[in-house]
């Protein structure tokens, strides 16, 4: 890869390991509507707490841009604010209300990305990215919330 598309398309591996971490939302949200009960009660359970953590690391993101250069410290206050929206759906919310509680989250927080992005704080290829892996775990989340509730 050249150093054009590198910019591009960013790194081999960051792209890999996004799209990895897709698998356990997708795997959940399809585990959610097995027809299993402990099965879909699980994977209720895993795409919610799944669901939290990449929201801690997506909030991580803005703790990197913090630290340089001359950052405005809200970018630290941001940084944690996912990390707390993930934690008070998956504690505070019943199970189907926490996980559609992610997803707004991820909204938000991939609005901050883009405006991020917009004064040229994350590069192109990370937008790219974000874009595709924001909309593959709001849709498998989605999925999950409306699993049939299995008696």
């Amino acid at each position: 890869m050249n150093d054009s598309e590198q910019l591009e398309n960013g790194p081999d591996l960051a792209r890999w390991l996004g799209f990895g971490g897709l698998i356990p939302f997708v795997f959940c949200a399809t585990m959610a509507h097995s027809g299993n009960q402990q099965l879909a009660a699980y994977s209720l359970v895993g795409i919610a707490n799944f669901g939290a953590v990449i929201l801690s690391f997506v909030g991580a993101v803005h703790w990197g841009l913090a630290m340089q250069g001359e950052r405005h410290p809200y970018w630290y206050a941001w940084s944690i604010t996912p990390a707390l929206l993930g934690w008070a759906a998956i504690t505070l919310l019943g199970i189907r209300l926490g996980i559609l509680a992610l997803v707004p989250a991820f909204t938000l927080a991939w609005s901050v990305d883009r405006q991020a992005f917009l004064r040229d704080l994350l590069p192109v290829w990370h937008m790219r990215l974000r874009n595709i892996l924001t909309v593959g775990a709001v849709l498998a989340l989605i999925l999950a919330t409306f699993a049939p509730v299995i008696e």
